[in-house]
């Protein structure tokens, strides 16, 4: 597997990238009318929009339930892993990450999920570990 137009392997030692577009909010705790909208139309057009202006990556959030509160930021948000494979399908340079809470998915399925992944990206998928 070719990793040939992969950004976070270039020479730019400080990398750009989105971070929590996967959930409603995207953490921004606000009642403002511009609340991000997590849709899957909206994060297909962020991705989109984020690869073609040379952005090396997009993290998701990983999380299981909202805030609550007036807010409730991130009480809508997608599984990493299918996630970051749907996005991977249709860009071309940026890596996508995904969110894996260890104590909560078997090691033997994740690790088929997350190269299930990478090949869908040709080698652009990425992962972050998390605890809890």
């Amino acid at each position: 597997m070719s990793r040939i137009g992969t950004r976070m392997y270039n020479d730019n030692r400080f990398k750009l990238g989105l971070f929590g577009m996967n959930c409603s909010g995207g953490l921004t705790m606000t009642l403002a009318p511009e609340y991000w909208d997590a849709s899957w139309e909206n994060n297909l057009k962020a991705a989109q929009l984020a690869d073609e202006a040379g952005l090396e990556f997009i993290l998701p959030i990983g999380r299981w339930r909202g805030y609550g509160g007036i807010t409730d930021t991130a009480s809508s948000t997608y599984e990493t892993l299918t996630w970051a494979s749907g996005l991977l399908a249709v860009t071309k340079g940026i890596s996508i990450f995904g969110t894996v809470h260890v104590s909560m998915i078997g090691p033997v399925f994740c690790a088929k999920q997350m190269v299930t992944a990478d090949h869908i990206g040709q080698g652009r998928f990425g992962l972050n570990i998390v605890s809890g």
